[in-house]
């Protein structure tokens, strides 16, 4: 079944799916930015630790989100095989695995001091803790009911309820952190309890609309469900990706003390700016890439692989329109973003290096998001194996060891040269992503994956059917 009635391939079609995606994610990301720039009028201090006790709090939601993701390639690819029933189970038996994570999680949120440079620890260990003990309904919410949605085509139902969720974040935000209206001042842990009150919010109005009656009738929501055949298949996809998601996340997290370590209060303060506009601007990279993957799925699931191509070169037409935009903030005007955080006077040395840091991010955005795009690729075609080892291997050898080298080290660069690095890494990707998808490879998982979508077809399904009416 198709997803939009747009022709395959189309600019409109990967726009008709991405769009909202896109909207989602901005949407998402926006609550990390509202978070900074309260933070930043708040305290610079509370700004800076938040951004560099942010990446293990990241760490974390990528890790299990890279694993939570495999849900949307089967959703997708069910429900282009019209495969309604195995839609339920695998949707059920990962809102469970979410909230499972506790078992790592409060350990961590326990014992958050140990994973932070010294300079931050005091303000950025309570941040951390109460951002992990809410993680999970973010897990659950918008990665496991989020991701049925996503799967059936229905993605305006995300952006309400990402919507929402801003709307609160935002509100709680101005609360706890200032203690306005008779409200505690909470500072830094307000931020905190915001972002983790509107996850719990959003978890609960998914599952609302999950239970409701059409998808009850539909996909039988209503009763949770597990297959075993369906967890084999999940784990040895799963499980990789979320390994060379803790690999490369936890690098950056430690890369990210690293710099907290050796770098200048001032370089510290440009690089948290720099990557707060970073993590924003990558809304479109994953809207789009989820997008691209939604779609590429279903065309698995309808056995027409020669339609991928087409909508790659759809959204690289898409990517190159947003970095037009986005260079306006980061390369024409940088005084823009710097004044949405930091509103004093600065010198002369510190604009510099901070205008030299924001193009890097861009720099880093743009790469980042055509490789994600590629990956997109070959994560709907399962051949997710060869992804991880992409992943980690680059990140390793051209941002990790470099970084640890030169700056932490021998101190011989800065915040700047750790950009640079991220660029180096994210090029290496999409020369590896490149020459895997050239050599045609991955098209016998693609065989492989339309052999399982056809699991339990309509027909099986007509014979429960006839045998329960009897």
């Amino acid at each position: 079944m198709k997803l939009t009635r747009h022709e395959s391939g189309s600019l409109r079609e990967i726009w008709s799916i991405s769009w909202p995606m896109i909207l989602a994610a901005m949407t998402n990301y926006f609550i990390t930015l509202a978070d900074r720039v309260i933070l930043s009028i708040y305290s610079k201090d509370a700004f800076v630790a938040v951004g560099f006790t942010h990446p293990f709090y990241w760490g974390n939601t990528r890790a299990m989100m890279a694993f939570i993701s495999v849900t949307s390639v089967f959703i997708g690819k069910f429900y282009g095989a019209r495969n309604y029933r195995q839609i339920r189970k695998i949707v059920w038996q990962t809102i469970f695995i979410a909230f499972s994570y506790y078992v790592v999680l409060i350990p961590c949120a326990w014992n958050a001091k140990i994973f932070l440079a010294d300079k931050i620890e005091d303000l950025g260990a309570p941040y951390l803790s109460i951002t992990l003990l809410f993680l999970p309904f973010h897990l659950a919410g918008f990665g496991a009911i989020g991701a049925f949605f996503l799967g059936i085509g229905l993605t305006r139902v995300v952006l309400v309820v990402i919507l929402i969720s801003n709307l609160i974040n935002i509100l709680f935000d101005l609360l706890l952190v200032f203690g306005l209206y008779g409200f505690p001042e909470l500072g830094i842990r307000g931020a905190a309890y915001a972002t983790g009150i509107s996850q719990l919010v959003a978890f609960f109005i998914f599952l609302y609309k999950f239970l409701g009656r059409p998808y009850r009738q539909r996909f039988l929501t209503h009763v949770p469900g597990f297959s075993l055949r369906l967890i084999k298949k999940c784990l040895p996809l799963g499980i990789p990706n979320a390994i060379s998601s803790i690999l490369n996340s936890g690098g950056f997290a430690i890369v990210s003390q690293m710099i907290a370590k050796v770098c200048s209060a001032d370089d510290a303060l440009a690089f948290t700016i720099a990557n707060s506009i970073y993590l924003f601007f990558w809304f479109f990279a994953d809207g789009l890439g989820k997008g691209l993957s939604t779609i590429c799925s279903n065309y698995i699931g309808r056995n027409e692989v020669h339609m991928i191509a087409h909508s790659f070169r759809s959204s690289a037409k898409l990517l190159l329109v947003f970095a037009g935009f986005t260079a306006i903030f980061m390369i024409i005007n940088p005084n823009l973003t710097l004044r949405l955080f930091y509103q004093d006077e600065v010198t002369d040395l510190f604009f510099s290096n901070f205008c030299w840091m924001l193009f890097a991010a861009w720099g880093a955005v743009m790469v980042d998001a055509f490789r994600w795009m590629l990956q997109s690729i070959l994560i709907a075609a399962d051949d997710i194996y060869f992804a991880v080892i992409s992943n980690v291997s680059c990140f390793w050898l051209a941002a990790f060891v470099p970084i640890f080298l030169f700056v932490y080290v021998l101190h011989w660069w800065g915040a700047i040269f750790c950009w640079q690095c991220f660029i180096l890494d994210s090029c290496a990707r999409i020369i590896s992503d490149f020459c895997r998808i050239r050599s045609g490879t991955w098209k016998r998982k693609v065989l492989e994956a339309a052999q399982f979508s056809q699991m339990n077809t309509p027909s099986n399904g007509r014979r429960v059917s006839r045998r329960r009416q009897k």
